[in-house]
């Protein structure tokens, strides 16, 4: 008796990660809450703080005398503070770049130096979004053109291949 082979339904495609989330089961999405809430309340505590350094900072310069070692301290720090926070929204934009390069639509195949083509030719938004148009124009060797093929199919089962050929062959 052969066996019953199911036909596998297609599978669903989700725009981000947030809305296959949502499709989960209930047990599973707090499981995946509480992993990730532990990172979330780092991240926010590690912003207040630095908001937090940056309001001392400020409060304070004034009232130091002026020329005084504090002072220059004080700068020092003021300048150190600012340039972790412009690293940090480097990284935050490096991070959002890669996330997006490999989405289905943009199919970038080198992120790497597609990043530094966007930061040398200045091809981001206002809100720090890349302008994968204009990326795309400028240097479509970096980016993949897929196509669509029925590769893996199973709706339609192929009567013409070598296999049944033999067995016609062989009057099975």
């Amino acid at each position: 008796m052969p066996e019953e082979v199911e036909k596998s339904e297609p599978k669903e495609s989700f725009e981000t990660f947030d809305k296959f989330v949502e499709t989960l089961d209930e047990p599973v999405k707090e499981l995946y809450n509480s992993h990730i809430s532990g990172l979330k309340n780092a991240l926010e505590s590690e912003k207040d703080n630095r908001r937090k350094l940056a309001e001392q900072i400020k409060s304070l310069t004034p009232a130091v005398e002026k020329g005084s070692e504090l002072e220059a301290k004080l700068a020092e720090t003021a300048k150190q503070l600012e340039e972790a926070e412009q690293r940090s929204m480097e990284y935050n934009r490096r991070a959002t770049f890669a996330e997006q390069a490999i989405r289905p639509g943009v199919n970038c195949a080198n992120v790497k130096a597609a990043y530094a083509l966007a930061v040398s030719e200045n091809l981001f938004s206002e809100d720090g979004n890349p302008k994968w148009k204009e990326l795309q124009k400028l240097a479509p060797e970096l980016f993949r053109i897929t196509k669509q093929t029925n590769a893996g199919n199973q709706d339609n089962s192929v009567t013409n291949d070598i296999n049944a050929a033999i067995r016609r062959a062989a009057g099975i």
